[in-house]
């Protein structure tokens, strides 16, 4: 029962903030959008809007994590060195991601043409 309530407080929080900011997905976006869900001593959580042929700044996963696919597609991991490698969430699904590896960095790159949504729920 406690998971059923979060995940409409959840999805409710998700509706509150495309009225209160007027976001809508057929409006344009340029750049990717982090929207704060919640945090507390165990966890951290947001939600991804990753809008087509956009793409993040270099950085890291240091904590175990989960990633819930809202609206998937396939996403770009684009390693420091330039290397690529796609990873596709399906939408509905979830998936576990364990931290990077030392010294490992890498950017999320949207190279298609439709907006990836992602909530995802960080340890700490």
């Amino acid at each position: 029962m406690r998971q059923r309530v979060l995940a409409i407080g959840i999805g409710c929080a998700l509706t509150a903030v495309y009225v209160v900011s007027g976001f809508s997905r057929t409006y344009a976006q340029t750049a990717m959008t982090r929207v704060p869900q919640f945090e507390n001593d165990r966890a951290v959580s947001w939600k991804s809007i990753i809008p087509p042929r956009t793409e993040s700044t270099l950085h890291r996963h240091d904590r175990h994590r989960t990633i819930v696919a809202i609206v998937g597609g396939d996403l770009t991991l684009v390693g420091a060195d330039g290397k690529k490698t796609v990873v596709r969430y399906e939408t509905g699904k979830a998936y576990w991601q364990a931290p990077m590896p030392a010294g490992e960095m890498h950017k999320d790159a949207n190279e298609t043409a439709k907006t990836i949504e992602l909530v995802v729920v960080e340890m700490k």
